[in-house]
């Protein structure tokens, strides 16, 4: 029997049923979910919010669709996946600020959708073997721990009746196996590639991504972490403060690395925040380091300003531009051109090249340890670690 759903308070107000507070945390956003299964975000005070929550929820039995909604039935891997979706955000209010949360969520909405037409206590290991062994390896590798998470819950409810968590890894039960990983190498990224990359952005009218792989190899930053970068949150007088994504979601938020870069030392990096902020005028005042005018203006479910570029965006304006300069025209099938990534890899190397020491990088890389004395002295608000260590035009090449 499935437990029942805890009230959900907003400080000490009740909120009504579909509404629910914003998952990224920003103040005066809300989400209402609609008939659909689908949420709506929206902005407006708590009072009003409310409002408008309860008309949605008085028009609910009045609205006649021309089109009927799908909504899933009971019994379906697609309706627990919402219910345990909600559950682990509630035992767990960090989860929606993570970067992997959301692509997590997705992933099982997929798998209700694949197995719509199975019951979840019909369901068996040969059903799930089959869908399972569809999937790459990095897509297996991606979904393994969280599904192991929800198959544990669905058998904790007493809804799945197999043997054994078909995810689990253990290997005294039947379980689903992973691939082997993939034996393809990506290629190395030069410093003569990164410039001629650099150049070819520029013909594409891609400014954005010239200034993420220059903030990319001054600082190793992933590109989540880029493309996070905001001019209000992240540059707090003349330093450019960040907490590193990864190293968050595997640690205590407090423990994380938390690094700053001060701008009179790191000169370069000031340069192509410089550039920033006029780039940003160009595009629409566009409150992120990282923007672009895209052709179809629409902001979605993944943006916040139409101009602000995404992940996937960078990944996919690099590619281009990578491409552009046929350098890795012919590359064998055992090999892949390099990625975004590869110029954090790039970055890595010239600090070696200058003599840093490696625990000096890794520390900028966020590769440490965990720190158990800094778990200890945090509870006093974010210390931010000053980064002495930088690259001059002489590492790199030539100026931004």
């Amino acid at each position: 029997m499935a437990r029942p759903r805890k009230p959900r308070m907003w400080g000490d107000t009740l909120l009504p049923d579909n509404l629910y507070p914003d998952p990224r945390g920003r103040e005066n956003y809300w989400r209402y979910r609609r008939p659909d299964l689908r949420d709506k975000v929206f902005t407006a005070s708590l009072e009003d919010a409310i409002r408008m929550a309860e008309q949605a929820n008085a028009q609910r039995g009045k609205q006649v669709a021309s089109k009927p909604i799908k909504v899933p039935d009971r019994a379906s891997f697609a309706y627990h996946a919402i219910g345990y979706i909600e559950w682990r955000i509630e035992n767990d209010p960090r989860l929606p600020s993570k970067a992997s949360w959301r692509n997590r969520c997705n992933a099982l909405k997929r798998f209700g959708e694949a197995f719509e037409a199975i019951p979840i206590h019909k369901a068996k290991l040969a059903d799930l073997r089959k869908w399972w062994e569809s999937l790459t390896y990095h897509q297996q590798h991606a979904r393994r721990a969280e599904f192991n998470k929800f198959f544990n819950y669905l058998m904790a409810e007493g809804l799945c009746k197999l043997d054994s968590n078909p995810f689990t890894t253990a290997d005294d039960r039947p379980r689903l196996l992973e691939k082997g990983k993939p034996t393809k190498k990506r290629q190395r990224l030069s410093l003569e590639a990164y410039w001629a990359i650099y150049e070819k952005a520029d013909e594409l009218g891609y400014e954005a991504l010239q200034i993420a792989m220059g903030i990319s190899i001054l600082t190793t930053m992933r590109r989540a972490d880029i493309c996070e970068l905001r001019f209000d949150k992240h540059l707090q007088g003349n330093h450019l403060r960040k907490t590193i994504n990864k190293s968050e979601a595997q640690r205590d938020s407090l423990a994380a690395s938390h690094l700053s870069f001060n701008l009179t030392t790191h000169q370069q990096l000031g340069k192509l925040i410089s550039r920033a902020r006029e780039l940003s005028i160009k595009n629409f005042r566009c409150p992120y380091l990282l923007s672009h005018t895209p052709k179809q203006r629409r902001t979605g479910k993944t943006k916040e300003h139409v101009c602000q570029v995404s992940p996937d965006r960078l990944s996919d304006m690099f590619t281009e531009a990578r491409n552009a300069t046929n350098l890795y025209k012919g590359l064998p099938k055992s090999q892949t051109p390099p990625s975004f990534h590869e110029v954090r890899s790039l970055a890595s190397d010239r600090f070696k090249r200058m003599g840093y020491d490696v625990k000096d990088v890794q520390h900028l890389m966020a590769h440490t340890d965990e720190r158990v004395t800094q778990a200890y002295q945090a509870g006093h608000g974010i210390d931010y670690e000053e980064i002495a260590i930088y690259l001059d035009e002489q590492a790199i090449g030539r100026e931004f």
